[in-house]
Order: structure tokens, then C-alpha cells, then sequence
């Protein structure tokens, strides 16, 4: 072998030049068959500057290895045709033709999914709505329930309270009755007067610390019966008119006696049954 530089134009078009991977025509790409993906064939391409379609000066297609497929190559020095440049990707090229039906279903399925999305988020929030409206419902409901049990709690403390002091206040007159000379003790009809009207005295005292009006009522009642059975007395003593002690009586002709020891508390039991009868 000779050490001279080998001039390849000398060599056989078949031997001579293989073509370059590298400078293969970029605008003859095979078609892509990947899976999942809808073949579509390739569509014409406009210069947007005037230039030829994607097939001008390329009528014929060429094959890897022929003279022509490397004689027309970039290696030669010319400049790629711009219908070339623009089915290679270039951004001077313009597609013409709808999206692929691939790209179709994935913006549609998006659109699905964000719907979808947006159901779930409402569904959460009504139920998280719904949940809290039940808490608060509930604490309501519970705190309504502990203020009944407090008020008939207060109630009940009250009418104890109440009951006691009406007791007490019963217990009183009865102390202050019993401090007195009773009506039948007096040897005579002024005497028993003045003793009448001293009980109405330690009665009224009573009467003042009742709250119930249906008790006051009978209570003054009985009191005026007493005071006019009193005022007889004094005319007894003058003119010598027997005296006569007529008992208070309630709308159903029953005695207002009755009525108090019913409505009065048990310790009041004893001065009512006193006071009915003035001549003891």
C-alpha cells in the first residue's frame, strides 16, 4: 500500500460514499409505530415566507446507500431546501391539519378528571358542612337540656327555700297566739272582745308574709269575721244583744277554715283551728 492520501473521487460511486447517519435527509423520517399512539399520515407543510411544499425538489424518495440519496446530501455544501427545514420541525413551518385523536382523548379525559375533582371537593365540603351543623345541633341540644335540669333544679331549690320559710312564719304565729290569753278564758263578753281583737293583731302579722293570694284572701276573711264578731261582743256588753260568731265561708258554702289548712303549710294547721272558733 502507498503512504499517498487516497482522493476518494476516485473510488466507485457504489464503494466510494456511504451515507452519513448523521446527514441523512431530515426530512425523510420513518414513520413512528409506537405503541398507543394513532399512525396518521404526514400532512403537507406551507412556508409561511412563500417557500415550495414539503415534497418540492424531492419528488423521488431515496434510500440509504444510493448515489443519489448521498449525492444530494448537506455534505455536498448547498443549503437545505426551506420546505425541507419546515417538515423537519423548523418554526417556520405550519401544520395544517387537525390535533391528532390521541391528543383529542387526553384533553377530554382531563376535563373528565377535573369535573370529577371539583364533585369530590363539593361532596367533602357538604359533608363537612352537614357534620358541623350536627356537632353544633348537638351541643346545642345538650346545653338546652343542662339549663332545663338547672332551672328545675333552681325551681325545686326555691320552693323548698319557700316551704321552709312558710313554716317558720307559721311557727311564729303560733308562738305569738300561744303568748296570749285565748277569747274563752275572759269572764266576760268586753273581755272576750279585747281578746279576739289582740289575735287579729298577731294574725295580720301573718298575713303581711304570705305570697299566695288565694291564702290571703281566706286569711282576711277569717279576720273579719273574728273583728265583727268582736264588735257584737261590745254591744252584748252594753245593751245586753246576745253575740253571735258566724264563720266565713267560700263559693262552694264550704268553711274558708278548710280552705287554709289545705293551702297553708302543716304547722299553720293549729292556729287555723284555733281561730275558727273565737269562743274557745
Amino acid at each position: 500500500m502507498s503512504d499517498s492520501p487516497r482522493d476518494p473521487d476516485q473510488d466507485d460511486d457504489a464503494t466510494a460514499r456511504l451515507p452519513r447517519p448523521d446527514r441523512a435527509d431530515p426530512a425523510v423520517r420513518p414513520p413512528d409505530t409506537s405503541p398507543g399512539l394513532p399512525t396518521e399520515a404526514p400532512s403537507s407543510t406551507v412556508d409561511p415566507a412563500g417557500g415550495d411544499s414539503f415534497a418540492a425538489g424531492r419528488a423521488t424518495s431515496t434510500t440509504p446507500g444510493s448515489p443519489s440519496a448521498a449525492g444530494s446530501g448537506p455534505a455536498d455544501g448547498a443549503e437545505p431546501a426551506r420546505g425541507s427545514r419546515a417538515a423537519s420541525g423548523g418554526r417556520s413551518g405550519v401544520t395544517v391539519g387537525a390535533r391528532p385523536a390521541w391528543w383529542r382523548r387526553l384533553a377530554g379525559s382531563g376535563v373528565h378528571d377535573a369535573r370529577q375533582r371539583r364533585r369530590r371537593q363539593w361532596f367533602v365540603a357538604g359533608i363537612s358542612i352537614g357534620a358541623a351543623l350536627i356537632v353544633i345541633a348537638l351541643c346545642a341540644g345538650a346545653l338546652a337540656v343542662v339549663d332545663a335540669v338547672s332551672d328545675v333544679r333552681d325551681t325545686a331549690s326555691e320552693a323548698r327555700e319557700t316551704r321552709v320559710l312558710r313554716d317558720q312564719n307559721c311557727l311564729e304565729l303560733e308562738r305569738r297566739l300561744n303568748r296570749l290569753n285565748p277569747p274563752g278564758a275572759a269572764s266576760s263578753p268586753a273581755g272576750r272582745a279585747v281578746a279576739i281583737r289582740d289575735e287579729n293583731s298577731a294574725v295580720r302579722i301573718y298575713v303581711g308574709e304570705i305570697s299566695d293570694a288565694r291564702a290571703q284572701d281566706g286569711w282576711r276573711q277569717l279576720l273579719d269575721s273574728r273583728a265583727v264578731y268582736a264588735d257584737a261582743l261590745d254591744r252584748q256588753a252594753k245593751a245586753r244583744t246576745p253575740a253571735f260568731y258566724v264563720p266565713p265561708k267560700n263559693a262552694d258554702n264550704e268553711p274558708v277554715a278548710d280552705d287554709l289548712i289545705e293551702v297553708s303549710p302543716a304547722p299553720c294547721a293549729g292556729p287555723v283551728r284555733r281561730l275558727a272558733v273565737p269562743d274557745l
